[in-house]
């Protein structure tokens, strides 16, 4: 499905990247 998407938008894969990136830091916050 998130393969369907990145070929429909782009910038809403790139987005969901980000997302990634963030929630990961976020996380890595959380256990400091």
């Amino acid at each position: 499905i998130i393969r369907k998407a990145a070929k429909w938008s782009p910038e809403l894969a790139a987005a969901c990247e980000i997302w990634k990136e963030i929630k990961f830091e976020f996380q890595a916050m959380d256990t400091l």
